[in-house]
C-alpha cells in the first residue's frame, strides 16, 4: 500500500505565545504516521485572509485571544467546514462555557501530552482515522510497535490510585479534576489555602508525581477519580 493513501491535514494554530505555537508545531511535524501542514497566527483580525484551502482544524488559544468568542464567530463565518479546538487551561471556565455556546468541536488542555493532542485530531475525522490506521499496518509497522510498547509501559505506570489516599485527599483530587484552583478548593472544603497545599504535597508523594499538572495527566490516563 502506498503512503499516498494517508491524507494531509492542515492545522492553524492561533496563539500570542510563541512557545505554544512552536510546541504544537513540533508535535505535528514529528508525527511519522500522519501528515500535517501547520499554519501559525498570533491573533485573528477582521482583515485576516486565509489560504484558499481553509485549514482542516483551528486550534485557538483561549488564554491569549482577548476576544475568543468573536474569534470563534469569525472562524465559523470564514471557514464553516473547518473544525475548531479550544486550547485552554483551567483558569477561565466562564469564558469556556460562553465559547461552547458559539460552537466548538473540542477542548485541548495545555497539560495534555502529545499522544492526546494527536488522538483528539484523529477523533475529529473518525472515518479518515480508521483509514490511517489501516495504512499504518503496512507502512510503519515499527512505529506501531513502538507506540504499543509505550502504551503498555504507561498502563503499567498508571493503573490505579494508591490505597493510602485519605478521604480528604480524594476529595481534593476530585475538585482538582474539575478545574478548581487551590483557593476554590479551600473555599469548597472550608479549609485554608495552606491546608490545601499540605494535602497536595502528600498526594504528590503517594501518587508519585512532582506537581498538579502531572497529577492531572495521571487522572486522565487511568480515566477515573479515586473512590
Amino acid at each position: 500500500m502506498s503512503t499516498n493513501t494517508i491524507p494531509t491535514r492542515t492545522i492553524a494554530i492561533i496563539s500570542r505565545h510563541h512557545l505554544v505555537r512552536l510546541g504544537l508545531q513540533k508535535i505535528f511535524e514529528s508525527c511519522e504516521t500522519r501528515r500535517f501542514v501547520v499554519q501559525q497566527y498570533q491573533h485573528i483580525t477582521p482583515d485576516l485572509r486565509l489560504p484558499e484551502d481553509h485549514p482542516d482544524v483551528f486550534i485557538l488559544d483561549m488564554e491569549t485571544e482577548r476576544d475568543s468568542v468573536g474569534s470563534l464567530r469569525w472562524i465559523r463565518e470564514s471557514a464553516p467546514m473547518s473544525k475548531v479546538l479550544l486550547l485552554s487551561g483551567f483558569e477561565d471556565r466562564d469564558r469556556m462555557h460562553e465559547a461552547f455556546n458559539c460552537g466548538v468541536d473540542g477542548v485541548l488542555l495545555k497539560i495534555q501530552p502529545p499522544e492526546v493532542v494527536l488522538a483528539l485530531i484523529d477523533a475529529l475525522y473518525p472515518a479518515v482515522s480508521h483509514h490511517i490506521h489501516r495504512a499504518q499496518d503496512v507502512v510503519v509497522t515499527t512505529d506501531l510497535q513502538q507506540a504499543l510498547t509505550l502504551k503498555t509501559l504507561a498502563q503499567r505506570e498508571y493503573t490505579t490510585w494508591p490505597d493510602g489516599l485519605t478521604a480528604r485527599e480524594r476529595d481534593i483530587i476530585k475538585l482538582l479534576r474539575q478545574g478548581l484552583s487551590n483557593k476554590d478548593i479551600a473555599h469548597t472544603l472550608s479549609i485554608s489555602d495552606s491546608t490545601v497545599r499540605y494535602h497536595l504535597t502528600n498526594i504528590f508523594d503517594k501518587v508519585g508525581v512532582p506537581n498538579r499538572q502531572k497529577l492531572l495527566v495521571h487522572a486522565q490516563t487511568i480515566h477515573s477519580v479515586p473512590d
